[in-house]
């Protein structure tokens, strides 16, 4: 949809495309339709905005020929040689299908991914969207900061199970439990699985710390500081610094989102930084 394309057997037939060249179908999509817009705007020439030929430009990127050869690089990297501000990246990584405005809980998931733009990290679209488990006002920001906590170290702990995310639509948090039961033999809770996860998600944090890696980076590009002038979310933003502020507090951090060091003790992962 960003690259103005809804025909859905083209779109399949793109998307297969991009898994025979081994490329991310939405990191893909994102930095093409960020260099369709600066060809729009008039910041890069190297394309046609209103008539690349897609399929042909996806075999240039993954052999890095032509025009692909800079755009094989992402949409941050581009935008940041030709100094212009299109790409929709967090932490480097193009953002997937839902805009940030229309869901605070996936906002603030999307801010603080330790992966970036990423919605397998914390996927707040279940209850924000399909009421699963059960459905949150989209537009409230009160006690999304500890429901987000919760599906980052469910999904956490989900990867670590080698466990599709989508089995969690059907399946209760005891049945993963009970799963960890039954292949080791020691007693595992949910609350000892989301501790796991915990663990996991402080962990990927402080490898982002030594790396340089703040508060300043837990944000939203300053396209979603704008309001939609149209649809279902129109006129809404969210207020990220308070949402940070919270999220910080719930997830034992500092005011620069750096673990503090009674929550790694807590965790058992001190002396680490």
């Amino acid at each position: 949809s960003n690259l103005g394309n809804f025909d859905l057997e083209k779109t399949a037939e793109l998307n297969y495309r991009c898994n025979e060249l081994g490329l991310d179908t939405i990191s893909t999509g994102g930095t093409l339709a960020c260099a369709m817009e600066m060809s729009e705007e008039g910041v890069w020439s190297k394309v046609d905005g209103f008539g690349m030929d897609v399929k042909e430009t996806l075999n240039k990127i993954a052999y890095k020929e032509g025009v692909g050869d800079e755009l094989a690089e992402g949409s941050r990297r581009l935008c940041e040689r030709y100094n212009c501000d299109f790409s929709m990246t967090i932490k480097g990584m193009e953002l997937p299908a839902y805009d940030p405005r229309g869901a605070a809980g996936q906002a603030l998931s999307f801010a603080t991914s330790n992966r970036g733009g990423c919605h397998l990290r914390g996927y707040m679209i279940g209850e924000e969207i399909f009421g699963i488990p059960k459905l949150f006002d989209r537009f409230k920001t009160s006690g999304k900061a500890q429901l987000v906590k919760r599906s980052q170290e469910r999904n956490a702990y989900l990867d670590s199970l080698i466990t599709c995310k989508f089995s969690a639509f059907a399946l209760d948090e005891n049945f993963y439990s009970r799963f960890m039961q039954s292949v080791t033999g020691k007693k595992y809770t949910v609350s000892d699985l989301h501790t796991v996860g915990e663990r996991i998600y402080n962990l990927e944090r402080l490898f982002n710390v030594k790396a340089g890696f703040r508060r300043k980076d837990d944000r939203l590009p300053d396209r979603f500081n704008e309001p939609l002038e149209e649809g279902g979310s129109s006129d809404n933003v969210f207020d990220m610094e308070s949402m940070l502020d919270d999220y910080y507090e719930v997830m034992g951090w500092g005011e620069k989102g750096i673990p503090k060091r009674l929550t790694l003790e807590r965790l058992d992962i001190q002396g680490i930084l």
